[in-house]
């Protein structure tokens, strides 16, 4: 009997050591094991800035076919993300609150995906959208499913309710659609166009490493700002402190 692999198995595949490396990242281990520090998962957290999954994923509803449901599932996570994500009441702690969520908050890590992110969005397929984005929809098994399988406990309360919510049916839905357009789009796809999604799925998936890598340091600096001194660093201005409108 002939197995057929899927087009997503084979971006995995591709992927090589770099995906194990993230659904591993010592970040993620460490939450696992109840070891996580406060402080280098505050650092993830305020870096996972609020504008980044709905505004930019929305922004690719023209180029969605009509039979994924990827559209809808974008508006229910930008009604989500403004009401309840965990990340916004981090944030509201934060000095410059209006600094921290814009984008100009970002390190050079998080920017360096935001940026990928857009770029595939205007320039790439639906296919390549769902190369971009998915391995950031994978957390609902990334943490979700490691969550219910370990059943974890030790974590703060803020850990526990940040893990949890990939738990919730929805964020599977939303994996689920970026996981569709993969398959779909890959196979059907030219030689040429299949291995720019394989490339790109490769490089989504060492951005989201680099976020990691950058939390488990504590640091990454932008050039020629001096001494880090944490993740909203770096404020154009500082001693001015503007205000800046998101």
């Amino acid at each position: 009997m002939e197995i057929t692999v899927t087009f997503l198995e084979e971006c995995i595949e591709y992927s090589g050591p770099a995906w194990s490396r993230f659904t591993h990242h010592q970040w993620i281990n460490a939450m696992f094991a109840g070891e996580l520090s406060e402080e280098r998962f505050k650092y993830w957290l305020i870096q996972d800035l609020p504008y980044l999954g709905e505004h930019i994923a929305l922004v690719a509803a023209p180029k969605v076919p009509p039979n994924n449901p990827w559209v809808s599932l974008q508006k229910e996570y930008e009604r989500r993300s403004t009401g309840s994500r965990v990340e916004l009441r981090v944030l509201n702690e934060m000095k410059d609150t209006d600094f921290a969520q814009t984008r100009w908050a970002a390190r050079p890590q998080r920017e360096a995906i935001i940026n990928f992110w857009l770029r595939t969005v205007y320039e790439g397929t639906f296919g390549d959208i769902c190369s971009a984005f998915y391995v950031c929809y994978s957390f609902s098994r990334t943490f979700g499913e490691r969550l219910k399988r370990e059943k974890t406990t030790g974590l703060s309360e803020l850990q526990m309710e940040w893990v949890e919510q990939w738990v919730d049916p929805f964020y599977e839905e939303l994996r689920s659609a970026a996981e569709a357009g993969l398959n779909e789009y890959g196979s059907n796809a030219t030689d040429y166009e299949r291995s720019k999604m394989l490339w790109i799925f490769l490089r989504a998936t060492q951005h989201q490493i680099g976020t990691f890598d950058a939390a488990w340091n504590l640091s990454d600096p932008w050039p020629g700002e001096g001494d880090e001194i944490g993740a909203l660093a770096g404020m154009p201005n500082a001693t001015e402190k503007p205000h800046l409108s998101t």
